[in-house]
């Protein structure tokens, strides 16, 4: 549905966060005489105007029959009680393509397990980069589930716009339009809370490769089975890329661990796709600066190196960090909400590895522990109620005497915690900011 088409209906925005404040905002520009009501789980919502409805807490989704049109924001999860309402369900992400389908802008989705930020991240500096450096006519954005929310920016949609587009499984579940090209870096479980099974989150991925016609693309990492899936759904050019097709060798870039290779290729290769000179594209990638909270390096601090990669939320993802640092890694702080991860391969990895103290928080240290044991592991374990205690524990577990001061100097403590932030933070970047303010307090 056009924006548009919204003006003069009944709308209910369910859920007031990010994306939900920014759909308020694009229907008083787009569509000022629709009806707007906003409905939120959170009793404190707060509203920027006094002119709308709205309905929090218990019974924020009562009397939905009532509207013509619901715009659910991404992080509301799946339910029976919203299926009833399915055919006057929309989101913010659906009527984005809607509303710009025929303005002759172009859409890059990258999606993927892990990788698909700093793949989306990367892709804009290479095309940032070009642009200032061959000043085209063309105008590029970076939004989604990075940047700010694709709906923020309809009005920006135009022959010479670009928009390169995080898509989150949430962003991605019941769309009905996938990008003009499609960004898989990798898949595995993860998100199984919200879509109840791996083969519902895989379907929800789906979508970014499912609508596509043959005049579209799609780049794939090969070397990930479920991405090949995904790519198989496009009527379009499937083209696969892995880590040896990064322009670039390992430490050329300030980019750590082999799996940027694979996301380095993937940007690299869609660069080429818009005829990127292949120069400006290896500058801009050796350029790009790495995100926050993911294997992030806050520097040498009391002897010790610390790294931040609060971004790690699976198993997966704690077993990269611990591969791109190697050796170096003798504490790691592990644990954060309990999805019910299987964490024995990365038990396996740290009875390799020489990791000396494992420091663990709720509340799935319980179960990475019990890992630990089953698998062997011999390392010291000790449990933190805090970030505050857990990076207190750290800085006594690496204490050494000053003849030993060079070895603690190559010594890292990395947070890579393999499990989601919710419960004892309010997201990762949360978690990573309190690590950072725990280490620089004490």
């Amino acid at each position: 549905m056009h924006i548009k088409d919204l003006n003069g209906k009944s709308i209910c925005i369910l859920g007031f966060g990010r994306e939900g404040q920014a759909m308020l905002k694009a229907l008083e520009e787009h569509a000022p005489g629709c009806e707007i009501t906003i409905a939120d789980k959170k009793e404190q919502t707060e509203l920027p105007a006094t002119s709308y409805q709205l309905q929090v807490g218990p019974g924020w989704l009562k009397n939905l029959e009532k509207f013509d049109v619901l715009i659910k924001s991404p992080g509301i999860p799946p339910s029976e009680e919203l299926a009833a309402y399915s055919i006057k369900l929309t989101s913010p992400t659906q009527i984005f393509f809607d509303s710009i389908k025929d303005s002759g802008a172009t859409v890059i989705g990258v999606t993927g397990s892990k990788g698909k930020s700093t793949t989306a991240s990367l892709l804009f500096h290479i095309l940032r980069t070009s642009q200032r450096a061959n000043k085209p006519t063309s105008n590029v954005f970076l939004v989604g589930n990075i940047g700010e929310p694709a709906i923020a920016h309809v009005k920006d949609a135009s022959p010479a716009a670009i928009f390169v587009m995080e898509m989150s499984s949430y962003q991605l579940m019941n769309l009905t339009v996938s990008p003009h090209f499609a960004v898989v870096t990798v898949f595995f479980p993860e998100h199984l809370d919200y879509h109840g099974s791996v083969e519902a989150y895989k379907e929800a991925k789906k979508h970014i490769t499912r609508f596509q016609t043959k005049e579209d693309k799609v780049f794939f990492a090969a070397d990930s089975a479920g991405a090949v899936e995904i790519a198989k759904e496009s009527k379009g050019k499937r083209i696969p890329f892995s880590v040896k097709d990064a322009p670039v060798k390992p430490g050329e870039t300030k980019l750590l661990g082999s799996h940027n290779l694979s996301n380095i290729a993937a940007a690299f290769a869609v660069s080429q796709e818009f005829k990127i000179p292949r120069d400006i594209a290896i500058a801009a990638i050796k350029s790009f600066q790495p995100l926050p909270h993911r294997l992030q390096s806050i520097g040498v601090i009391g002897g010790i190196e610390w790294v931040d990669d609060s971004i790690s939320t699976t198993p997966q993802s704690a077993i990269a960090a611990l591969n791109a640092l190697g050796d170096r890694v003798t504490t790691i702080i592990l644990g954060g909400q309990d999805r019910g991860y299987d964490f024995a391969p990365l038990a396996e990895r740290l009875k390799k590895s020489k990791v000396q103290t494992v420091i663990l928080l709720p509340e799935s240290g319980k179960r990475i522990q019990e890992s630990l044991e089953k698998t062997g592991v011999r390392k010291e374990i000790i449990e933190a109620k805090t970030m505050q205690e857990a990076v207190a524990q750290a800085k006594q577990s690496i204490k050494l005497p000053i003849a030993n001061r060079q070895i603690a100097q190559s010594s890292i403590v990395l947070l890579s915690p393999a499990s989601p932030s919710y419960g004892m933070f309010v997201n990762f970047e949360d978690r990573g900011n309190q690590f950072h303010s725990c280490i620089k307090q004490q």
